[in-house]
């Protein structure tokens, strides 16, 4: 009886043991930095609306060279966030009543077909999520008031509810002139008691959502987005009077 030569046994290969890191993240380059910390320094009221920047002043104030700054501010002109003066340097885009009015007009359009569209619909998850964000918004009116941490939260309200509609065009046209609407609204805040009523609109908004009341929810929107654009219109008053 022959025997059959046995297979030679192929060496076990060896795995790596999976290794406990994170991917790396690229980082940002010089003209997205420079675009994003301008940009926020527009929608904070850091750079001021009627005053002329040029681009040495901005490029020194960033620590970096003038390239990087005059891409970041050709991105924020194509945004219609600043405009550009011959020879001087660039100012703050100046929004007119009417730019204000046409503004709030889509806003309407897009907040109250949403709510309409969401009003019960929503889950408990859902409006306890609107709940810890407006806790948020009354933890800013707390000590040191701060109205950027209060204006992101404000926007995540908002934009949760526009998302919950399932319409994902009317979130891209909303997050389009959301920030338009930022430089208005910073304006209003100003006025005295205001932050506090944007909480008590926004709680009795939540409320009326809890209790899928239709006739609620409508109405709670309209008065909070009619109070909105009046203290926006103000405020754009009274600092076209300080500019004069």
């Amino acid at each position: 009886m022959r025997v059959q030569p046995q297979a030679a046994m192929k060496p076990m290969e060896e795995t790596s043991p999976l290794i406990p890191v994170s991917p790396l993240q690229r980082p940002k380059s010089l003209n997205d930095l420079a675009y994003e910390n301008l940009k926020e320094g527009i929608l904070s009221g850091r750079l001021v609306a009627g005053r002329i920047y040029s681009e040495l002043e901005l490029a020194r104030g960033l620590g970096i060279s003038r390239t990087p700054v005059r891409e970041a501010l050709l991105r924020l002109a194509a945004e219609n966030l600043i405009v550009f003066h011959p020879r001087k340097g660039m100012s703050i885009n100046y929004f007119s009543r009417e730019d204000i009015e046409n503004l709030f007009e889509l806003r309407e359009a897009i907040e109250e077909k949403a709510v309409a569209k969401v009003t019960g619909h929503l889950s408990k998850e859902e409006i306890q999520k609107l709940r810890e964000i407006l806790k948020e918004q009354e933890e800013c009116l707390r000590d040191d008031f701060d109205e950027s941490l209060f204006l992101e939260a404000d926007k995540r309200f908002h934009l949760f509810l526009i998302e919950a509609s399932g319409n994902r065009f009317m979130v891209q046209t909303y997050n389009s002139i959301r920030d338009y609407i930022t430089i208005p609204a910073r304006e209003a805040l100003t006025k005295k008691g205001r932050a506090m009523e944007v909480i008590q609109e926004h709680r009795a908004i939540v409320k009326a959502l809890a209790e899928a009341n239709m006739a609620s929810v409508r109405e709670t929107v309209r008065k909070h987005l009619i109070n909105s654009k009046r203290m926006a219109l103000e405020g754009h008053d009274e600092q076209k009077e300080r500019g004069s």
